[in-house]
This record gives C-alpha cells, sequence and structure tokens, in this order.
C-alpha cells in the first residue's frame, strides 16, 4: 500500500471511533450494581440529585439512563408501583388510589373500624411560656403512624435485617415518597404556630415496616393556645393540653394513642415550674358542631416561681407598713417629721402598685399581688387619717385670741394707723383689752402704757378663774385623749396585720393542689 493509501486509511479510522463509541453506549445498557433492586424512592433527575438521594436514602435504588457527554440527562419519574419480574423491598399496587383512605381496606387485614393512629412525641423542651398572648411554644419532634394495608411486602429482602436502611424490620425512607402515598389529615386543637425544623434541609423522614405501618416524623417548634385564669397571679398556676386528631374521620371512624419522651434536665429555666404528665381521659374526646373528634396528646402543668414576687414585691410593702408603725411614737406636735414620713410610705406604696399593675397580665378580678397591695396602701393610709384625727382634737383646744369676725373688723377699721401725740411722735393706736385676752393669760406688761385705756381694765373675777381652770382640764383631758388613740393604734396595727397574713396565704395556698386537679 502506498503511503498516501495508509494516510487515508488512518484519516477514516480516527474520524470514525467517536461515532462507535456513542454507538456502543447506547447499545450497552448500564448494568446497576445493586442488581436492580428497587425500593419507593422518585427518580433522580439529574447527576447532582442523584448523589443526594444516594447520601439521603442509603438503601433507595434509582434507574437512570446515561448519554452522551454533549446531551442532556432524561428524567424517568416512578411512584414505586408494583412490576413484574422486578425485585422490591416494598411497592404499591397498580391500581393504588392515593385519594381512598386506608380503612377503606380493613378487610384486607382482617380488622374492623375505628382505625388507630398512633402518636409519639420526643418533647425537647417548653421554650416560651407568654403570659400576655396565653400561649404556650413546644420543641419537639412529632411522629405519627397508620396502617396502610395496600402495601406489598417482600418479607424475604435483606432490607429489613440491616443496619445501613433502618432499625430491624423498618426501612428508612424519603418524606418524598408521602406524595405518592395516602398519609391522614390531622388537626392540633387551640394551634397558633407550626413551624418545621430545618438544617440544610427539612429535619422529617418516613420509615415504612414490615407489618405494613407507615411513620412519619418531623421535627417541629408549635406554639399553641392555653386558657389561663391570672387572678390568683403571682400565685397562680395553669393546666395546658396539647391535642391531635383527624381533621375529617370522627371517633368512631378513627381513635388514637399516643406516649411521650421527655427529659426534664434539658429543660431551661423559665418563669414557672413544669410538669409534663399523659393526657387526662375527659380531654380524650373533642366535641364539636361537625362531630365529636378523637384526640391524643399530653398535658403540662404550669406553676409560677414566687421567690421573685416576694423578695420584690410582697417584702418590701409589708416592711413599708411595719415602719408607718413608728410613726405613733412620735408626739403630735412633731407635725412636719411624722407628715412627712407617712406621705412618703404612701407615696412609694402606690408607685409600687402602678408598676406592678404595668406588668401583670389581665385578670378578671383584682389578683392577688394587687389585693395585697391595696391592703398595705390602706393601712398607712390609715395611720395617715389616725393622725388627722389626733391633730383635729388639738386644734380645737387652741382657742384664738380674736375671731374671724373681730379680725376682719379690727383690719377694716384702721387698728394699724397711728396716732399722733403732742410731742409730735405718732403712736399707735392702742387696742382696748377684752376679757379673753385677760383668760388667755396676756401679761399686763404687754400692754402698752403709752396712752390711757379706751376702757377700764376688768377686774378679774371668780367666775373667770373657774372658766380657765375648766379649760386647762379640758386640754389636759384631750392631749390623754391622743395619746390613748396612738397607743390603741399601736397594739391594734401589726395583730392586724398578721391576721391579714395568715388568712391571704393560706387561702392562696390552694393553687399547689386545686388548680393541677
Amino acid at each position: 500500500m502506498s503511503r498516501k493509501g495508509k494516510m487515508n486509511l488512518t484519516f477514516v479510522l480516527g474520524s470514525a471511533a467517536p461515532i462507535l463509541l456513542i454507538f456502543l453506549s447506547l447499545v450497552v445498557a448500564p448494568v446497576s450494581s445493586d442488581g436492580g433492586l428497587y425500593s419507593a424512592q422518585l427518580a433522580t433527575s439529574s447527576p447532582r440529585d442523584q448523589d443526594i438521594d444516594l447520601v439521603h436514602d442509603r438503601y433507595s435504588r434509582s434507574t437512570t439512563a446515561s448519554y452522551g457527554p454533549n446531551l442532556n440527562e432524561a428524567t424517568v419519574l416512578d411512584t414505586n408501583r408494583c412490576k413484574v419480574n422486578t425485585p422490591y423491598v416494598w411497592c404499591l399496587p397498580a391500581d393504588y388510589n392515593q385519594e381512598k383512605h386506608p380503612f377503606s381496606y380493613f378487610y384486607m387485614v382482617n380488622r374492623s373500624l375505628p382505625w388507630d393512629y398512633e402518636f409519639r412525641f420526643v418533647i425537647e423542651e417548653i421554650s416560651n411560656i407568654n403570659d400576655k398572648a396565653q400561649t404556650m411554644s413546644v420543641s419537639m419532634y412529632f411522629a405519627v403512624s397508620w396502617l396502610e394495608p395496600r402495601l406489598q411486602i417482600n418479607e424475604s429482602a435483606v432490607e429489613w435485617y440491616e443496619d445501613r436502611t433502618g432499625p430491624q424490620d423498618q426501612v428508612n425512607e424519603s418524606p418524598e415518597s408521602l406524595k405518592y402515598i395516602w398519609y391522614p389529615e390531622l388537626e392540633i386543637y387551640g394551634l397558633e404556630l407550626f413551624g418545621r425544623q430545618r438544617v440544610l434541609k427539612e429535619m422529617s423522614g418516613v420509615r415504612i415496616r414490615k407489618n405494613k405501618t407507615i411513620n412519619y416524623e418531623l421535627g417541629v417548634r408549635i406554639t399553641i393556645s392555653c386558657r389561663m385564669n391570672f387572678d390568683d397571679y403571682p400565685l397562680d398556676a395553669h393546666t395546658c393540653q396539647f391535642q391531635v386528631g383527624s381533621y375529617y374521620d370522627t371517633f368512631e371512624t378513627v381513635t388514637c394513642n399516643s406516649h411521650f419522651i421527655y427529659d426534664a434536665e434539658r429543660q431551661r429555666s423559665l418563669q414557672h415550674f413544669i410538669q409534663i404528665e399523659d393526657l387526662p381521659t375527659r380531654y380524650g374526646l373533642v366535641n364539636l358542631p361537625s362531630g365529636k373528634y378523637a384526640a391524643c396528646g399530653f398535658q403540662v402543668r404550669l406553676q409560677r416561681k414566687q421567690m421573685q414576687y416576694i423578695v420584690q414585691v410582697y417584702l418590701p410593702t409589708s416592711l413599708f407598713v411595719i415602719v408607718s408603725w413608728v410613726s405613733f411614737l412620735i408626739k403630735p406636735e412633731v407635725v412636719p417629721g411624722r407628715m412627712a414620713l407617712l406621705v412618703t410610705l404612701f407615696l412609694v406604696l402606690i408607685n409600687i402598685f402602678n408598676s406592678v399593675r404595668e406588668q401583670a397580665p389581665i385578670s378578671s378580678r383584682l389578683n392577688a399581688v394587687d389585693l395585697y397591695l391595696v391592703v398595705c396602701i390602706f393601712l398607712v393610709f390609715g395611720a395617715l387619717l389616725e393622725y388627722a384625727v389626733i391633730l383635729l382634737l388639738l386644734k380645737k383646744r387652741r382657742k384664738p385670741r380674736r375671731t374671724i369676725d373681730e379680725g376682719l373688723k379690727n383690719l377694716f377699721n384702721g387698728e394699724a394707723q397711728p396716732l399722733e401725740t403732742g410731742n409730735g411722735r405718732r403712736q399707735r393706736k392702742r387696742e382696748p383689752v377684752s376679757e379673753d385676752d385677760l383668760e388667755n393669760g396676756i401679761p399686763l406688761e404687754d400692754l402698752d402704757h403709752s396712752s390711757p385705756p379706751d376702757l377700764p381694765l376688768p377686774q378679774p373675777k371668780n367666775r373667770n378663774s373657774h372658766q380657765k381652770m375648766k379649760n386647762e382640764d379640758m386640754s389636759a383631758h384631750k392631749q390623754a385623749l391622743c395619746d390613748n388613740i396612738d397607743a390603741w393604734t399601736m397594739w391594734l396595727s401589726p395583730p392586724i396585720f398578721l391576721a391579714f397574713n395568715l388568712v391571704y396565704w393560706i387561702t392562696y395556698r390552694h393553687v399547689d393542689t386545686v388548680e393541677f386537679l
């Protein structure tokens, strides 16, 4: 062969090589490493999706076609329906209808209605309790299981026994499988917020059990309303029920059972003591206008921590009331000191009352702390009122030199106008001396002798002396009465305040028992 012929053959073979490679890739079918074992999972649409599915669902088997490097990968949609001569772990029958309830096929498993839902709650913590909004937030893993009699199970598949595919007699599946499987419509009673937890992807998963039970679990943070009564605030206690059940089906068709797991050591410190228990029987049935529905869940008991309020509210107000008793030891004549003490304590208690009222939740009547503060305010106000009575008694024994009419008459008649004397000096007009002035004990040397009096000085009589002694006896009697009032108030105030505290704390002690029943 000539050199030119060899070059032409080399050129033809080099051009045909890519065509041969493409032809071989189309003719030769790829063989799956797992031998074609199939389980319920959507086929991947791209190499990236295939990698994600292999990590997320280790036992899921997907069938993809491989094409040339310059062609897009084809998408194969599969709903895990049963196929002839195809190995499987579980699959759905060809006539599977996602809209039909599983209990419509109860005869397939030799069972009767009502159908059962099983709930499991792994409670991480009670994350928040809002008194103003009357809500409670719970972080937990929420799981629900139901029987699907239409599933086709391959009991001889090795996936039921391998740890890599899930617990014994269970296989893990992607949550995407629920797109082609019937799942229950649920209702959480009193639901305010339902948040799904996510870390890169949604924290959820599906498990198919060998007994044809499907289990769906997801991490959630749920906020529910909780009916609270704050009439005993801050000595209050509450119970909140978490109830979940079927949205459509009544208790004749669907019932449920549940259990919870709660680790108290993982609970953050809140303003309440928390105790979680099984849902009482009376909350297992919810009456609605559309019928009666079965409900499952748990109950949370809340007992408010009281030490903070005792130190910040109850103790200071009690001390202020005790300090107000010191005013009974102060002489009534010391008006500024005694009045300043009582008025200051009264205003401080009013300020504490306003501050506590702003922070307290809404109640239907005067709550416990408001009642205590009101009584303390009235006790201090009583001490102030008692001192006002004493001042009124002391004022009556002080007799003025002139009445108001006499003072106004002297003022308008020119009492302060000076008079001229013969030597040219101006002299104040002298007032006449009245009998009242003598009775009140005005010394004669205080009178003005520069000019003759207008009236002759009256001579004291035995009658005036007797009246003076009588007034002194009345003043001494009033003074003794004032001292007795202070003494009696001093002795009565502590027992009254102590009796009030005993009745108060005994009355609100029922919170620990009655509210939790």
